[in-house]
């Protein structure tokens, strides 16, 4: 049985204003060019320091493209570590970002909001690693404004781990940055409650997985368990269970309006496993084309689908996979 979402078929490696500038940020108006979405509002603008967090979370929501200030506008040359892009779900946030070595690494979590008097003072990024949930980093200073059509954010980024613990990153990121908005998913502005694109956007959790070798969810979560023992003697191989291990409880799937998938195993509510890459949907919508993080692409198909949660299929020479997906 193949082991994770990019690797049902394939082994790998964890989300939207032409504008005049707001004068009132704690001021909430809907953008006409939303008038024909159920999406969370691309186009939100102004200040998070003058806005609640119900109004911070639509201001900061989308894909932030930092690669396209080279770092940021506002910091010295590019140097050893450097961002690539920020994206904000409704719950959740991914960091792009490449080492001194020209690997690219990518960061998952959660964010909250640190609030007086019901305005957002920062926002506090939490992640994983090996299983176990910490502080990350806070964002604070955050402006979001639409210029000739282009919506802008300004931000300070603090860390409050050192990333070189990590993955090679000794030059210091904690600064201010500027970046511009990436363009979200064709489909976005036209997503009401009864198209495919507003209903296969959002976060799902696996609840059964089956194949042609008889294998369920349960087989599934157990799969990361497996290791194996070469005899090379005999030249057998001897599959067993680690016993250290924790199982996976739970799938997680995540798709972004601005083309991100996010694809987690959690144990205890904690990922062990995560991936993200890239989706598309196939112009009859009756499919997804998916790039891995290693650029390899193969196709999701969608047999079923609701406001509640979709089915896909995986086929290749050598198996039918399905997993039916709840929408949380």
């Amino acid at each position: 049985m193949k082991k994770h979402f990019a690797s049902l078929i394939f082994s790998v490696l964890a989300f939207s204003c032409s504008k005049d500038k707001v004068d009132d940020s704690s001021e909430t108006t809907e953008d006409l060019r939303m008038a024909n979405s159920a999406i969370t509002n691309i186009y939100a603008t102004g200040d998070v320091a003058e806005q609640t967090p119900e109004e911070a979370k639509k201001t900061i929501f989308g894909k932030w493209n930092l690669g396209s200030y080279g770092s940021s506008a506002k910091s010295a040359l590019r140097s050893e570590c450097s961002f690539e892009s920020l994206e904000f779900t409704d719950e959740s946030y991914l960091i792009k970002l490449s080492d001194a070595n020209s690997q690219r690494h990518q960061i998952y979590g959660t964010y909250d909001f640190e609030e007086v008097d019901n305005k957002v003072v920062s926002v506090q990024l939490s992640t994983y690693f090996e299983g176990v949930s910490f502080e990350l980093a806070e964002i604070t200073d955050i402006v979001v404004e639409e210029n000739n059509g282009e919506l802008e954010i300004d931000f300070t980024f603090t860390f409050l781990m050192n990333l070189d613990d990590f993955f090679p990153c000794t030059n210091n990121l904690s600064q201010s940055y500027s970046a511009e908005k990436d363009e979200p998913m064709e489909g976005t502005l036209e997503a009401d409650e009864d198209s495919t694109h507003y209903k296969i956007v959002g976060k799902y959790s696996a609840k059964s997985y089956s194949d042609l070798y008889g294998n369920t969810l349960e087989d599934f979560f157990l799969d990361s368990c497996i290791e194996y023992d070469y005899n090379y003697e005999t030249g057998e191989e001897t599959e067993y269970i680690d016993e250290n291990c924790i199982p996976a409880d739970e799938l997680i799937l995540e798709l972004s309006t601005f083309g991100t998938y996010l694809f987690m195993e959690l144990a205890q509510n904690t990922p062990i496993y995560i991936e993200a890459g890239e989706w598309s949907l196939s112009s009859d919508e009756t499919s997804l084309k998916v790039t891995d993080p290693e650029g390899e692409i193969f196709v999701v198909s969608i047999t079923q689908i609701s406001n509640e949660g979709w089915t896909m299929t995986i086929e290749d020479d050598e198996d039918l996979q399905t997993i039916n997906w709840e929408k949380e």
